[in-house]
């Protein structure tokens, strides 16, 4: 059987298994990095789906409490008992800004989430004081109003510039003048400053527009989390595409260096038989020979002669 050895074919394998390796890690690479797009695209998803059902949950709850202590004797019972359920789902939701994939988002997602709480403030702030106050619900009125204008105050310098705009533009409004002064008023047991119908309507204004802050906040934040998934599945293929054009180069280059090598193929026979193997001449065994006869004849002969 005969076999060829090729240099150029020893260097070119050379090349091929480093090129080759750099193939397969630029795939691994783009398996793992096309996965983590996955799964940040769908942290997003997802968490546009729970805040939306947060939101509604939220919503009906409110219409329910609303409609609870409309009912004499039972507006504390009620009040404890939707707001706590409306606490409990607003820390769900909390909870997904906690596992965002990334730190901004998780940021801008806890700062939608603190948005809608303040908000939340106020509306039991409001159905308390359209519920009636007494001297066992005023403290609780108090309470909510200072801890949603608290919480606004605190969360303002976090939303983004259209949202600080819209909220000192709320706060520079007459209706935020006019519903801080009836809660003032009715915080401390005095009549109203203005009719109640222009309160009525301070209210609404102003409910709308921390709902649509809250809107544009969680909005801004799911869309910050998809951008982040796109960004991420982009560098994965770009990575990929990177290696992939790195290792092609690679085998390019090196088998035109090959080729410019001036290496001949040596054709080396394999012998299939099993063929006598000479021996050299020092390792040959000689045997004892006998002397020859002709060296003592002549001495015999020669002395006889004398």
């Amino acid at each position: 059987m005969k076999y060829l050895r090729s240099v150029r074919g020893r260097m070119l394998c050379i090349a091929f298994v480093p090129g080759g390796a750099l193939v397969l890690v630029a795939l691994v690479i783009a398996f793992f990095l096309v996965q983590q797009a996955d799964r940040t695209r769908d942290a997003g998803v997802e968490t546009a789906n729970a805040a939306d059902r947060t939101a509604r949950a939220v919503v009906a709850l409110r219409t329910q409490r609303s409609e609870a202590m409309s009912v004499p004797g039972r507006r504390s019972a009620a009040y404890a008992n939707f707001t706590r359920r409306i606490d409990t789902a607003i820390d769900g939701l909390r909870d997904y800004a906690r596992h965002a994939p990334d730190a901004e988002s998780a940021y801008q997602q806890m700062t939608a989430v603190e948005l809608l709480s303040a908000a939340e403030g106020m509306y039991r702030s409001d159905s308390l004081a359209l519920a009636g106050l007494d001297d066992v619900t005023r403290p609780s009125f108090a309470e909510a109003v200072a801890g949603y204008r608290t919480g606004l105050a605190r969360i303002a310098p976090q939303l983004t510039d259209s949202g600080r705009t819209a909220y000192e533009s709320l706060t520079r409004s007459a209706d935020w003048t006019t519903l801080t002064a009836a809660e003032d008023a009715l915080a401390a047991g005095r009549p109203l400053p203005v009719p109640e119908s222009t309160w009525r309507s301070a209210a609404y204004t102003v409910s709308q527009q921390l709902g649509f802050l809250y809107t544009q906040q969680n909005q801004y934040a799911v869309q910050l989390t998809l951008d982040e998934g796109r960004r991420t599945l982009t560098g994965a293929l770009a990575a990929s595409a990177a290696l992939l054009l790195g290792a092609a180069l690679l085998l390019v280059v090196v088998r035109r260096l090959v080729a410019r090598v001036p290496v001949p193929v040596v054709p080396i026979m394999v012998p299939t038989m099993r063929a006598a193997i000479p021996r050299p001449r020092h390792a040959a065994s000689r045997r004892p020979r006998a002397p020859e006869p002709w060296p003592m004849k002549a001495v015999l002969d020669d002395l006889r002669r004398r």
